[in-house]
């Protein structure tokens, strides 16, 4: 086994961990909607806690390993690095300037015994832009994958990320037009 195979390995692992992560913020905030008591909105942000620290290790896998190998084979000349990096960017921004600042919000809007849900907290819990920000998110990850398939240049990778971004628009909708 070589380097560079145990570096590709780690990549694998790191995609499939930020995969998880956002798979839990996804399960996790979907459920919030149904939640009929503080207690069950903690239950379920003790579980989205994990998502932050396993996505996060998982994309600093990924730039390090991705790094790595981009510059074994050459990679960095190639459009579709370029692009994943914006959609990274994308990504992060998402999750930094939409995701946490709400859940934050969520979790220091409950009351500390087990009551049933405030209207306020209702609205917090079924925020459009929270559920749609991390639904965004993930499509963006599926439109990566596809450029570390693909391997296209810059200009289609740029559209493959517009499409992946629609996508994510598209799976939003539900949540867009449901009554808070």
């Amino acid at each position: 086994m070589t380097v560079s195979h145990i570096v590709l390995y780690s990549h694998l692992l790191g995609a499939l961990a930020l995969f998880v992560g956002y798979g839990i913020e996804w399960t996790a905030s979907s459920l919030f909607r149904n939640a009929t008591s503080t207690e069950q909105v903690r239950a379920w942000l003790r579980v989205f806690k994990v998502s932050p620290p396993l996505s996060g290790a998982g994309l600093a896998v990924l730039l390090l390993s991705g790094g790595y190998l981009a510059s074994l084979t050459g990679a960095m000349k190639q459009g579709w690095i370029p692009a994943t990096l914006i959609a990274i960017a994308v990504a992060l921004i998402l999750g930094f300037a939409f995701i946490l600042p709400r859940m934050k919000k969520i979790r220091n809007s409950l009351p500390s015994l087990n009551e049933p849900i405030s209207t306020e907290l209702r609205a917090r819990l079924s925020d459009p832009l929270l559920q749609s920000a991390i639904r965004i998110r993930v499509l963006l990850a599926v439109g990566i994958v596809y450029l570390m398939a693909a391997k296209v240049p810059f200009m289609p990778s740029l559209l493959a990320l517009a499409v992946a971004l629609v996508l994510g628009i598209l799976f939003s909708l539900s949540v867009l037009r449901r009554p808070a």
